[in-house]
């Protein structure tokens, strides 16, 4: 069981790696103490090599596996792999690519949404991977040999996994079903966490544009400052206390004091100044700059035609063998479904062909739903 625990043996097992077609990536990470997850370990394996590197071995020096990472002649496929990319960006500056993501191609090949690890390697191969350093702390040294093989296993055990799905894609004709997703992957913009919209992942929102507004400026500040200090969210400020603020918007120290869920003595020190400007900043907005609450589309679809359309889906999604979520949302289902329609994918391309099509004859009462012998059938009305 390869460790790498300093910098000339990581350079030389990426080296040899170097003349391998695709390798396959893994993580391990502490992402509940810091703003930016810590990341402790990196594996990876090719076709006939894997290792276990050491991300917090005093003085190593990961740029060997960075630039593995960065190599556009290597694939890195990855399951379920958006954070452990994230932080391969924040670390090294650049986004590892070209990237495969077997998660997506499960979701293509019958396996289900958001098909999780061990399930999708007993499927493939009948083997049970174990559980018990899932939830281990990784930070902790040294690793006992359960965890390393438990590390290890992430990565041998994917490659029969990509293997096998990759295959299974070719052999369906699938391969454009999940092109969109991977080109998402191997976008940088995927990752580019703009401040400016930190409040929209706040769920518990106020209604009123004003106070909206003074949610986007707070919510802003916090995303800053625990940015800066590498904190998560949560210590500098919670949402609700952002809440509190943007529905009684402060404008004085007093005013902030007196807001509940404000730590005691924020109001009267550096922090609650900054707050308090950006309170302000807000209220000084003119009424057209003010952001909107954004009703659900669903409201725009009649509730009749939405249970046929989901049965429909469901049907067909059984049918091929294919996860919904891989075709569109729930929300740009609406959209597509909503009169008139909205900007969908199902608008265009494969997923027109393979759903947007008998949805929108569906919508326009051109096609009807009927069971015969127990399975759904489209009967055309025209």
């Amino acid at each position: 069981m390869q460790v790498l625990a300093d910098t000339q043996s990581i350079a030389g097992f990426c080296r040899r790696l170097r003349g391998d077609t695709w390798i396959t990536v893994d993580t391990e990470f502490i992402p509940e103490r810091t703003y930016w997850p810590q990341l402790c370990l990196v594996q990876i394996a090719g076709a006939g090599e894997a290792a276990v590197v050491d991300a917090l071995a005093d003085g190593v020096d990961l740029g060997p596996v960075f630039d593995l990472m960065a190599d556009r002649n290597v694939l890195k496929v990855f399951h379920a792999g958006r954070q452990d990319l994230e932080i391969l960006l924040h670390l090294s500056g650049a986004l590892p690519g070209p990237v495969f993501d077997t998660q997506v191609a499960a979701m293509a090949c019958g396996h289900g949404e958001q098909v999780g690890y061990a399930r999708i390697v007993e499927a493939v191969t009948g083997r049970t991977i174990g559980k018990g350093a899932q939830i281990t702390d990784w930070s902790k040294r040294p690793l006992s040999r359960k965890q390393i093989a438990y590390a290890l296993e992430d990565v041998t055990s994917l490659r029969h996994v990509y293997e096998h799905l990759s295959s299974e894609l070719a052999s369906k004709g699938r391969e454009a079903w999940v092109g969109d997703r991977m080109a998402w992957l191997n976008d940088p913009q995927t990752y580019r966490n703009d401040i400016s919209q930190a409040w929209i992942r706040i769920r518990k929102k106020p209604r009123r544009p004003r106070d909206l507004a003074v949610l986007r400026e707070v919510a802003a500040w916090r995303e800053r400052l625990a940015q800066e200090r590498n904190l998560p969210r949560r210590r500098v400020m919670t949402d609700d206390a952002l809440v509190a603020i943007a529905t009684s918007r402060p404008q004085t120290e007093e005013a902030l004091g007196g807001v509940r869920l404000i730590p005691r003595g924020m109001a009267g020190g550096s922090r609650g100044r900054q707050i308090i400007e950006a309170v302000n900043r807000a209220m000084a907005l003119g009424t057209d700059a003010l952001p909107q609450f954004e009703e659900r589309q669903s409201a725009r679809v009649p509730l009749a035609l939405a249970d046929l359309i989901r049965t429909l889906i469901n049907a067909r999604c059984e049918e091929l063998g294919v996860a919904q979520a891989l075709i569109a949302s729930s929300d740009e289902i609406r959209r597509f479904a909503a009169t008139p329609p909205g900007d969908s994918p199902l608008a265009c391309g494969w997923r027109y062909d393979l759903l947007g099509r008998d949805i929108e004859r569906l919508r326009d009462g051109t096609l009807a739903l009927a069971l015969e012998k127990g399975t759904l059938k489209l009967v055309p009305l025209e």
